[in-house]
Formats: structure tokens, C-alpha cells, sequence
């Protein structure tokens, strides 16, 4: 059975923009794989900024969606995330949005 998807004009613009930063990070990810590291003291100031509420990270976490890595051996080392990661998760929950609307 197939399920017809519309969209309006501002949803496939969205769609497109996210898609299009997903791909720069890649391109980031690939190239300067350094740059790609974000602390999560970084990732929480990212967020405010992109009006996003900090506590998604814990939420986007224990869904699976992002995981994140110690950078170090010690349990104080600081605990690091992957940009590209945490843009395709942003991107799929904007998407699912879109999609599953009830």
C-alpha cells in the first residue's frame, strides 16, 4: 500500500537546507576530521544558539541517534560528539516531524 507525502513549499525548503548542512558536514568530516569533535559544554552552547533546548542530548542520546565518546582514558576526560552525527539527527527528527504528523 502506498501513502501519499505532501509537503508545502517551507517543508521542502527545510527538507533541502538540512540536507544540504548534513552534506557539508560530511564534507568536513572527511577532509578535517578534527573539526568534527564537538565537547558537550560546545554542543550545549550549539544548542542554545540554534534554539534547540540542551536537554535534547540526552533525549537524541538514549534513542540512539547520537553517541558519544571519551576522549580520553580518565573518567574526568571530556566527553566529545561528532557534528555530523548530531546534524542528521537534528535533520531526522525535523523529517519525522514532516512525515508522522498526527
Amino acid at each position: 500500500m502506498r501513502t501519499k507525502l505532501e509537503l508545502d513549499l517551507y517543508q521542502l525548503k527545510n527538507i533541502m537546507a538540512d540536507m544540504v548542512q548534513v552534506g557539508y558536514m560530511k564534507a568536513i568530516k572527511v577532509y578535517e576530521p578534527t573539526k568534527d569533535n564537538i565537547s558537550t559544554r560546545e554542543l550545549v552552547r550549539w544548542f542554545k544558539t540554534l534554539g534547540v533546548d540542551p536537554s535534547y542530548i540526552n533525549k537524541m542520546e538514549s534513542e540512539g541517534l547520537i553517541k558519544g565518546k571519551r576522549k580520553g582514558a580518565g573518567k574526568n576526560s571530556p566527553i566529545c560528539y561528532s557534528r555530523l552525527e548530531i546534524k542528521q539527527a537534528l535533520a531526522t527528527i525535523d523529517l519525522n516531524k514532516y512525515i508522522n504528523i498526527k
